[in-house]
């Protein structure tokens, strides 16, 4: 908890168990609740979490590409009972030892949203050359449609108010939530929204789950059907409730 606020962190995983114990074993004392949301995991990664006191929950829904970050997220985000909310990998990249000075930072400066930055990197090789640029042509993008100078439109760790993403609809459930969720938050009038730089480290562990090419045209054409209205309308929160209704009848 940080002045009166409490803090709950949500983390998507998937066959994450080795770096995820190094996560948790630096988790701040300030965080008052984990969740880990195992999606489709082959390895230990919830007995990981549990061995932690973190609480895990499963989301097997994947998009039409194999991919459930999103849907992992929200389904998360859904079951905090935190009025600030942290959202990162659990796959060791992100500084989970720095959240209590992004959280104060949030609060100091009267924000809903911060999303953040891993650019510019402290060390060239903190990053792929790849990944990189892939980010940088993004960034240049979003910039171009939506007049917004985004530094890091890909980042996977934000920190947010409940109620502030609660006030957003989203309707991706793979790789392209990361955008969704940085376009409505900076296209929404009511919501104040910054970034701020953090320490990033590429996985150490393993390879990337993601297929950067492929994924990085995905998010190139997100962006330009998210400017042009053309992405369905279909929201995870109905979604949810439909699932939820089903399982009662049942």
């Amino acid at each position: 908890m940080i002045k009166n606020y409490s803090i709950s962190l949500v983390m998507p995983c998937k066959n994450e168990a080795r770096a995820l114990k190094s996560v948790l074993e630096n988790l701040p004392k300030e965080v008052d609740e984990v969740i880990v949301v195992d999606n489709n995991s082959s390895d230990e990664t919830k007995k990981v979490a549990r061995s932690f006191g973190a609480r895990t929950l499963s989301e097997a829904r994947n998009d039409k590409f194999g991919v459930g970050y999103g849907f992992a997220i929200q389904k998360g985000v859904s079951e905090t009972k935190g009025n600030i909310v942290i959202v990162m990998d659990g796959d060791g990249s992100y500084p989970v030892k720095e959240i209590p000075l992004l959280v104060r930072s949030l609060i100091h400066r009267n924000l809903d949203i911060i999303s953040c930055n891993r650019l510019p990197f402290k060390r060239p090789q903190d990053m792929s050359s790849i990944r990189a640029l892939g980010v940088n042509i993004l960034n240049l993008t979003t910039w171009a449609l939506f007049g917004y100078r985004i530094k890091d439109s890909l980042t996977g760790m934000w920190v947010f108010k409940k109620y502030a993403y609660n006030s957003l609809d989203f309707s991706e459930g793979g790789w392209n939530f990361s955008l969704e969720f940085k376009l409505k938050a900076i296209t929404n009038p009511k919501l104040r929204f910054a970034e701020r730089h953090i320490s990033y480290q590429d996985r150490v562990l393993d390879l990337s789950k993601q297929k950067l090419f492929r994924t990085g045209f995905q998010h190139l054409i997100y962006l330009f059907m998210f400017k042009l209205n053309l992405l369905p309308k279909l929201t995870y929160k109905n979604v949810y409730a439909k699932i939820s209704e089903s399982k009662d009848e049942n």
